[in-house]
């Protein structure tokens, strides 16, 4: 969809009507933050997918399967009010390997683990709270990243 979203690039606000499910809704949303159309767009859901998970949470319904409903379903989507919705990917990465030596210079196992665990977790909250604190688009995609 991104040669169509581009299309909007100077509009100050926009709808979108996804007609689909949460891959499809997920997929536009992609899009939408790689052009950076994040704070100009709206985007409502018409629940058409296997799984409508997202619609069915933010109270849209679970799925449209009445077509004598559609111009109803159109106008409430015309007059609904917005929302920010916050959108967030946690990535989680191994830790590289350590020689049966480095194994033998802490004091056991168990603290060895530990180590791990608390770097893996300040390095989560590191990149937790760059994006939760910052109100610049690129520097959330580089810290998500």
């Amino acid at each position: 969809p991104s040669s169509r979203l581009r299309l909007f690039q100077k509009f100050s606000t926009f709808r979108i009507l996804v007609c689909g499910g949460d891959g499809s809704v997920g997929w536009v949303l992609s899009e939408i933050d790689a052009l950076g159309l994040h704070k100009q767009c709206q985007l409502g859901v018409l629940p058409l997918g296997t799984g409508n998970d997202l619609a069915r949470v933010l109270g849209w319904g679970s799925l449209c399967d009445d077509d004598t409903q559609l111009l109803q379903i159109l106008e409430k989507l015309e007059r609904a009010t917005t929302k920010m919705l916050d959108r967030w990917s946690v990535l989680t990465y191994e830790a590289p390997k350590q020689s049966p030596s480095a194994l033998k210079e802490e004091d056991n196992g168990d603290s060895n683990i530990q180590v791990q665990i608390y770097r893996y977790a300040d390095s989560v909250a590191f990149h937790l709270a760059k994006i939760l604190e910052s109100d610049k688009h690129s520097v959330v995609i580089s810290s998500a990243k």
